[in-house]
Formats: C-alpha cells, sequence, structure tokens
C-alpha cells in the first residue's frame, strides 16, 4: 500500500506502517510519560512502624517532648507581640477562628524559630512516608485560645479538596502543644473523633462524639500528627489561662496551598534561607513553601524552575531601592 512520509520535528514517520518503533525517538525512553516514581511515598523506616500502624488504626498519634525548653521559651517570646496584650494581638473574626482567641499567620515571615517547627525532622519523617514528594506547606499559623473560649465547629482541614470518603489523604496536620500547661480537657486542647478519617460522606452527630471524641492531653513540646480527614476541633477553655498551640500542615504538591506561601514569605526571606545551602532543613523549607518543580513541570515559572527567576530578581531589585 501507498505510504508517505511526514516529518514532525527532528522525527520522520511513515503514515500507514504498524510498526510501534516508529513512535520512539530521541525524545522519549518509552512510548509515554511515566511518573509513577514521583508518586510514591517515602518506604516505612522501622523505627516508625508503630507510629504508622496508630495513625492508619486512629487516624492521629502523639510524639512527646519534641521540642526542648530553651526552644519552647523561644517560641513563645516570638510570639508574644502577637497575642494577648501583644501590640499586634487579633481576635478571630469569626466562630470558627474563635472570637476570644488569637490567631497569627504568616509565621515565616515572623522569625526563624518557627522553622524549627514547620521542618522538624521526626513530624517530617512520617509526613514523608504518607505524601509523596514534593509535598508543600499549606499552613503555619498559631493559635491562642483564651479563657471563657467556647468549643469549636467539628471539621477536617482537608474539607477544601472535594472528594468522596473515605479516600487518601490529600494532606497531613500537626498541632503543636506550646503553652506551660500544655493540653488539657478543660483548657481548649484539641478533640479528636478517633477513627473518623474512616468514615464516609456522612457528618458527625452528637452520638459520634460521645462515642468517638477523645480530648487530647498533651505536655508542653508535644506534637499531634493526623490526617487530612479526621474529623476534630479545639475545645472550650474554661480554665483562668490561655492554650498556646502552633498548627503546620502540608498537601500533596497537586493540592492548593491554604495559604499563599510564596506571598506570605518575602523574597529576601527565601533569599535568606537559600545561602544556608549546608543546612537541610533551610532547604526543604524553600521546596515546601513552593520554589520547586513537581514532575513533570508543575509550579514552574515562564517555563523555568522558579528558584531561577522570582526569587534572585525580585530579591536583588528590592535590595537596591
Amino acid at each position: 500500500r501507498r505510504t508517505s512520509k511526514v516529518r514532525r520535528g527532528s522525527d520522520t514517520m511513515e503514515e500507514g506502517k504498524d510498526d510501534i518503533s516508529l513512535m520512539r525517538g530521541e525524545r522519549t525512553q518509552g512510548l509515554a510519560l511515566d511518573f509513577k516514581d514521583a508518586h510514591i511515598p517515602k518506604a516505612v523506616p522501622p523505627g516508625l512502624k508503630s507510629k504508622l500502624e496508630s495513625l492508619y488504626r486512629d487516624g492521629y498519634v502523639v510524639l512527646n517532648d519534641v521540642l526542648n525548653t530553651d526552644t519552647l521559651t523561644e517560641v513563645r517570646l516570638a510570639l508574644a507581640p502577637y497575642i494577648r496584650n501583644g501590640k499586634c494581638a487579633k481576635k478571630g473574626r469569626n466562630n470558627f477562628e474563635g472570637h476570644k482567641t488569637n490567631r497569627v499567620y504568616g509565621l515565616l515571615a515572623k522569625s526563624r524559630v518557627f522553622d524549627q517547627i514547620a521542618a522538624n525532622k521526626k513530624v517530617l519523617d512520617i509526613v514523608d512516608c504518607i505524601l509523596i514528594k514534593n509535598y508543600l506547606l499549606s499552613a503555619l499559623l498559631a493559635i491562642d485560645i483564651h479563657s471563657g473560649e467556647t468549643p469549636q465547629p467539628l471539621h477536617c482541614d482537608g474539607q477544601y479538596v472535594v472528594r468522596n470518603r473515605p479516600s487518601p489523604p490529600m494532606g497531613v496536620s500537626t498541632i503543636w502543644a506550646l503553652g506551660e500547661d500544655g493540653f488539657t480537657p478543660k483548657n481548649g486542647g484539641t478533640i479528636i473523633l478517633k477513627g473518623s478519617h474512616l468514615w464516609g460522606n456522612q457528618m458527625p452527630k452528637e452520638d459520634d462524639v460521645a462515642k468517638h471524641g477523645v480530648p487530647l492531653e498533651m505536655p508542653p513540646g508535644s506534637v499531634v500528627i493526623f490526617f487530612d480527614t479526621l474529623w476534630h476541633c479545639g475545645g472550650a477553655n474554661v480554665t483562668d489561662k490561655p492554650r498556646l498551640a502552633i498548627t503546620a500542615q502540608y498537601c500533596q504538591p497537586y493540592v492548593r496551598q491554604q495559604e499563599n506561601m510564596v506571598l506570605s514569605v518575602p523574597p529576601n526571606v527565601v533569599q535568606n534561607l537559600m545561602k544556608n545551602n549546608k543546612d537541610e532543613k533551610c532547604q526543604r523549607l524553600v521546596r515546601m513553601i513552593g520554589y520547586s518543580i513537581h514532575p513533570p513541570f508543575i509550579g514552574h515559572v515562564d517555563g523555568q524552575h522558579p528558584l531561577k527567576t522570582t526569587v534572585v530578581t525580585t530579591a536583588k531589585r528590592c535590595s537596591k531601592l
């Protein structure tokens, strides 16, 4: 039968010829693009097996004594201007944020002490086993629940990602107990509905709260890690002291971050983090903020890696003003 040659770029194919090898050329190692390696979480190290088992069974796991006393003091001092009687303190704007609660956003732009929370190795070692490579920091904020605050509405941190439940996690959340009294059932400690990450699409009812509700009791410096599909809320504070916490939340690299980190963290801050090229924590923070590429090209800027464009040019331009 008649065939004709069609030139496409540097490749030549013969129409009508059935040899599939003609679809292979210098631009491909196989027939189609394959990114499966980019969608496989890290293998579980033996030392984390029991923690991951608890996490998948209950939806959460608590790590105690992660932050030492000195770090806790540094964190509290860095937050002081933004909570309680601090000159920059702001109360919540609605019932979800809490009208008797201080919320402090944009922490990475306020102090480097918060890097130790956002990029804590003990936490990220676990997140590495759940989310795929190149996952992002979705949110990082402080929550200071004051005396007299009412319970927060039950919610899942990943509710903004519409999907049928139960489903694989699109994110992993953490809440750090930072106050001198940690978390108690009376001071606004987080209440989780144990095992609710395995539920279907139903909304929690009072019977569910009574049966599955667990008020977390956590000493200062501890952290709870949980799936973004776990129902939970901040509890009521019936004590005379505030309850201080920071939540760091992580999401899959193809999910939109709750906080626009690239705008929240000024370019000069990112550039300073980049200078610590021997500090894996700093380099990882830069990637989790969003200065990274997820295969094949998610996150590019004008076809280039974002670190080759936005951060460098903007920071240099601002420094000359």
